[in-house]
């Protein structure tokens, strides 16, 4: 049987890249067959307002009544119009067309993210990076993601080649995020970062792969190309997102031999775990802690998955080789697949 899986996307990188590792996974016992639907939420503000209404069963009568009512939220939004076997989705922004879709066609979904204050029967599976102690859940330390490795080993050749680089030579990634989840980032942070950062790779005579992200924003893009031209002899390669969305972190992540990346990102953490290299997670002074995200990284760094460092404290006096890492042992879509058996297993 050829399982037809309707995928909601919302243009994240991360969020796509985990939804892909799911599917990735089904594929490893089932055919399956993919019906993209990629979605723009049109105002954030209005997440808040699908939360509340989405319990009311006057909603549902009205959604399916005219299911153009969720054109309201929902950019680029269109129904399926061939049989669905399974939804998959990942991120808040596709929580609510995930759930609406799952009662209008009748069929089961997948949902890969935190609830926040969701409820969980809304959702027929929740993979998740915390224990949720409920049956419809999985529990995944690392959440795979989609990217196969004859694709990368093809990227990073072109990559390379592209742009002048030696596969052999020693890089040290660092991976920019911004504002978010409770982080917030300032000029001086980023000051302090960019110096300590390409400081450490001088020190042990490596080139920096460089990348910020969507939510870095142009402003502190402008001020880091204008900090990081200081370095230009020891940046391999960077890029700035905001001017140019190249996709890059994959690719890093293979060449890099040490692994910097900005807290807030759960995603960009996730990722580079998967490589089984050394990964230190930076972060501000100032955080206001979201729990759920907090014992998210406190699980990786009590079981030596992270090493947490504050920007503010000197990055030149670490001594890489004094760090204690244990990577994972299994690859994250052969333990989903097993996982997932019994859950598929009502589809079939």
């Amino acid at each position: 049987m050829t399982l037809k899986i309707l995928k909601i996307t919302d243009g994240r990188a991360g969020h796509i890249t985990i939804t892909d590792g799911v599917i990735e996974a089904i594929k490893q016992n089932y055919d399956v067959e993919i019906v993209p639907l990629d979605i723009k939420l049109r105002f954030k503000i209005l997440l808040q307002i699908l939360k509340h209404i989405i319990n009311y069963a006057w909603f549902d009568y009205m959604f399916k009544k005219n299911k153009n009512i969720l054109k309201i939220f929902y950019k680029n939004l269109d129904f399926p119009k061939q049989h669905i076997d399974l939804i998959v989705s990942t991120g808040g922004d596709t929580s609510f067309v995930n759930i609406l879709f799952s009662r209008y066609l009748q069929v089961k979904n997948i949902y890969c993210s935190q609830l926040r204050g969701l409820n969980p029967s809304y959702f027929h599976l929740i993979i998740s990076r915390k224990n949720l102690g409920i049956k419809n859940s999985i529990y995944m330390d690392v959440v795979p993601t989609g990217i196969k490795a004859n694709h990368i080993d093809m990227m990073i050749e072109t990559f390379c080649s592209k742009h002048h680089i030696k596969k052999e030579d020693k890089y040290f990634v660092l991976l920019i995020g911004g504002n978010g989840g409770g982080y917030s980032y300032t000029e001086d942070d980023y000051q302090t970062l960019v110096h300590s950062f390409m400081s450490i790779v001088k020190q042990n005579k490596a080139k920096a792969l460089i990348t910020t992200s969507r939510r870095t924003g142009s402003g502190h893009e402008k001020s880091l190309e204008k900090l990081l031209s200081n370095y230009s002899k020891d940046i391999a390669y960077n890029v700035y997102f905001g001017q140019n969305p190249e996709k890059v972190v994959a690719v890093y992540l293979e060449l890099g031999s040490v692994i910097f990346v900005t807290e807030e990102s759960g995603s960009m953490i996730t990722e580079s775990l998967l490589c089984k290299k050394p990964v230190f997670t930076l972060s501000p002074k100032n955080i206001k802690e979201q729990k759920q995200y907090k014992l998210f990284l406190d699980d990786l760094a009590e079981k030596q998955r992270i090493n947490r460092i504050t920007i503010e404290n000197n990055l030149l006096n670490l001594d890489l080789d004094k760090f204690v890492f244990k990577y994972i042992e299994k690859q994250p879509i052969e333990e989903l697949s097993e996982k997932l058996q019994p859950f598929l297993k009502e589809i079939i």
